[in-house]
């Protein structure tokens, strides 16, 4: 027997941007999955995409993971997404409403970024206000490579303001909380450090720092 008219308009949605209304297996984000069959509808990529990245992703995201998984129509994925929060198949991360995942699932929470590591050599001035962001401070320091050891630069009462911008992001973390006097070493991942591009011939591409400092000044902001 012929399909009923409806069902077939259906069909044609889906394969277009719409989403399905046949509910999507339960699989654990970030695991692997069995590859898509060539019928998956543009909605089913998006999910596929979504729980291999493993948490929610923004509209230009999903686009690319859908991209490499082989259908590179990027407007119509961008409205598979719209139609898929519409119709409760999708919904926005609490976080931010342009990061969207599994609708009627748990988000999953977002894995820890790199960070310092800092270990007190001498604590400081215990009567003196700890380090915040937006105070001023001047350090004596050594900048070695945590791979080899070599030691690449060193500096004498080098001034700064913290959170400013004005150095890098793990010298801003590795100082917040030190006291006047207090010493420190700090070890640095690269992407908190001079990241893919390195600095100059001392610190090569993605190269894990070890900071030695002292706080020789300080100044609330």
């Amino acid at each position: 027997a012929a399909a009923p008219m409806c069902a077939t308009k259906k069909r044609a949605r889906d394969a277009d941007a719409g989403p399905s209304s046949e509910p999507f297996s339960k699989h654990p984000a970030g695991a692997a999955q069995k590859p898509l069959p060539k019928s998956a509808t543009i909605l089913q990529r998006v999910v596929h995409a979504l729980r291999a990245r493993g948490g929610a992703c923004s509209a230009p995201a999903i686009v690319k993971a859908v991209a490499e998984g082989g259908y590179t129509d990027g407007a119509k994925v961008r409205k598979a997404i719209k139609a898929g929060v519409t119709a409760g198949a999708l919904q926005t991360s609490a976080e931010s409403a342009a990061k969207f995942w599994v609708g009627g699932e748990p988000i999953p929470e977002a894995a820890a970024g790199p960070a310092v590591a800092t270990e007190e050599l001498s604590p400081g001035d215990a009567g003196g206000s700890p380090v915040a962001k937006g105070d001023a401070v001047a350090i004596d320091y050594t900048l070695s490579l945590l791979a080899t050891g070599e030691k690449v630069e060193a500096g004498k009462k080098f001034c700064f303001t913290v959170g400013g911008g004005d150095v890098i992001k793990g010298m801003d973390a590795g100082v917040v909380g030190m006291r006047l006097g207090g010493q420190r070493r700090v070890q640095v991942p690269w992407q908190l450090g001079y990241g893919k591009r390195g600095s100059g011939p001392g610190v090569p591409p993605c190269s894990d720092l070890v900071f030695r400092i002292k706080l020789v000044r300080h100044e609330v902001g």
